[in-house]
């Protein structure tokens, strides 16, 4: 599993052993990131987003180098669970999108993550806007306290806005899978994102925006 494990054990009121989550180490950097707002990044040496591709299981490794030297990063989290061979249940804090990490930051930003040797490579972003609000989509996703899937491929799908619920005035993709519809907020950078069960929120269609898939097409 490429996270560590945030757990605690207790005792049960059975008499055996429940493990409990921990708080989860900080996911992005600096406290105000997301109220900042969106930069021009296609001004030379302005600050700008860049995706780090990571060596295997050092995403989180990555993450603190970044915030002990102050450089601006997201690395989008979720819980994941399983079970022990005995049937306890664990609780894991886990990247989203296992190898990555988004770094905001001007061209020393992008040196200082090189340092660590925790790199396999620097992907440079150009389409600034699309990926700074496919960003902030997914966090408010993350976020909600809702159960969560990650998503490691996106699949075709209607674009909407939720008009009611939780995820008030979100925009991602409708899939369906099995007999349940399934809304998806993807980071098209990455052609991957994270989805939860559709409940009985009221969605509008997005008029003239395709998904991926139909885009590829």
């Amino acid at each position: 599993m490429p996270s560590d494990l945030f757990i605690h054990p207790k005792d049960g009121q059975d008499g055996g052993i429940a493990l409990t989550i921990l708080a989860a180490e900080p996911d992005f950097y600096p406290d105000n990131l997301w109220d900042q707002a969106p930069e021009d990044g296609s001004k030379s040496g302005g600050s700008r987003w860049w995706c780090l591709h990571t060596k295997p299981r050092q995403e989180k490794a990555v993450a603190r180098d970044l915030r002990s030297a102050k450089v601006g990063f997201y690395l989008p989290l979720m819980v994941s669970e399983s079970r022990t061979p005995r049937g306890r249940k664990l609780q894991s804090v886990i990247p989203v999108f296992t190898g990555y990490v988004f770094l905001k930051g001007d061209e020393n930003a992008r040196l200082e993550a090189l340092r660590g040797n925790r790199l396999a490579n620097v992907l440079e972003v150009f389409d600034q806007d699309t990926l700074e609000n496919d960003l902030r989509r997914l966090r408010k996703l993350l976020t909600s306290g809702l159960p969560l899937v990650s998503e490691p491929s996106v699949q075709p799908g209607m674009i909407v806005r939720i008009k009611s619920g939780p995820l008030t005035g979100l925009q991602g993709t409708v899939i369906r899978r099995g007999n349940c519809d399934h809304f998806v907020a993807t980071v098209e950078f990455l052609s991957q994102g994270a989805s939860v069960h559709l409940q009985d929120w009221q969605v509008e269609p997005v008029i003239g925006q395709m998904g991926l898939a139909d885009r590829a097409g």
